[in-house]
């Protein structure tokens, strides 16, 4: 057997997948959006399954993330290194024969617009703009979108299938999706991995050709009071959807929005067009502010709140929920 059979082997004896399904498995892409606990989980299931992947995230690693997040150390939270980098770094070490495209990066149209062919969309966020973003990027590509959501230890499944099925925008008055979170409600990994898994099978009925397998119905799971529900959303389609019914997409326009609140943080994050770090540095130097360089970011100090900035100009404000506030701190220490 070769080294790739071998390592294959258990998964290709499945009668699902098959040798052929394995082959089919190590030809695709998966866009993966978010690297915190969903997206770790389900990223690893697929690294080790045969899957290439695209993986994007504009955070990095804390120590509030470890309890859940399994692809991270407390090495990585003491560095603060962003999650693409870090997940990537792990993936690696699972298996090097995959390839995976790792970019630190706030998810926009703009971003998405010049993305090469990708097989699969998974959501792995926690903002509901950004959902509808990767499902009218899904759907306009024509290719499925994973969604998935946990809280406490309540998860969400639904898979849209361009044409087959009510999108996300679809459902979103029946959706509990702008309610709690990690931060106000807290989580448990177990349902982590649980909504994570789900979320992997799908990936690897559809990337296999078992089309027929997909579960087309709306998963809702409380792992802790034993409770579970699959609902029949067929009906729900609205007919006026601008995204699966009119082919509109409203959320694919260019990314106008210079600031954005972090999920339950107080962190504001600015953008900024910025020539790359080495210049912020001089001219922070040059205001004798002290700071901390990594190769991918700049962190300083500035009445009393943590600053932290991206290669990709954007700047996140700790310690304030104002987004005013945060871009009048960040013209302060980097200009207009």
């Amino acid at each position: 057997m070769t080294h790739l059979s071998e390592r294959y082997a258990r998964q290709a004896r499945f009668h699902g997948i098959g040798a052929d399904g394995q082959a089919e498995l190590m030809t695709k892409r998966v866009l993966v959006v978010g690297l915190g606990a969903l997206g770790a989980a389900v990223s690893d299931q697929l690294v080790r399954a045969g899957v290439g992947l695209v993986i994007v995230d504009r955070d990095y690693v804390e120590v509030t993330n470890l309890q859940r997040q399994t692809l991270y150390t407390e090495q990585d939270a003491t560095a603060e290194t962003p999650k693409a980098i870090a997940a990537l770094e792990r993936l690696r070490a699972i298996n090097g024969d995959v390839e995976i495209d790792a970019h630190i990066a706030d998810v926009s149209w703009d971003w998405l617009r010049p993305l090469p062919h990708v097989d699969l969309v998974l959501d792995a966020t926690d903002n509901v703009e950004t959902r509808l973003l990767l499902n009218d990027f899904a759907l306009e590509r024509g290719i499925p979108f994973l969604f998935a959501s946990c809280v406490g230890a309540y998860g969400m499944n639904y898979t849209v299938l361009p044409g087959e099925a009510p999108c996300l925008r679809c459902l979103m008055r029946h959706l509990p999706l702008a309610g709690q979170t990690c931060a106000t409600a807290g989580v448990v990994a177990p349902i982590v991995h649980h909504v994570a898994s789900r979320q992997a099978v799908e990936a690897l009925k559809y990337l296999t050709g078992r089309h027929e397998k997909l579960e087309r119905r709306l998963l809702i799971e409380d792992l802790w009071e034993n409770q579970s529900q699959r609902l029949d959303v067929e009906r729900l389609v609205d007919a006026a959807c601008p995204s699966c019914q009119q082919n509109e997409y409203p959320s694919l326009v260019s990314n106008r929005q210079q600031t954005a609140l972090l999920c339950g943080r107080d962190v504001v994050q600015v953008r900024r067009s910025i020539e790359g770090l080495e210049p912020i540095a001089n001219q922070l130097e040059r205001a004798d502010i002290t700071m901390k360089k990594t190769p991918f970011t700049l962190e300083w100090r500035w009445r009393g709140h943590r600053m932290l900035l991206f290669k990709d100009g954007r700047v996140l404000v700790h310690g304030v929920n104002d987004p005013h506030v945060a871009v009048a701190m960040v013209d302060e220490c980097l200009g207009a």
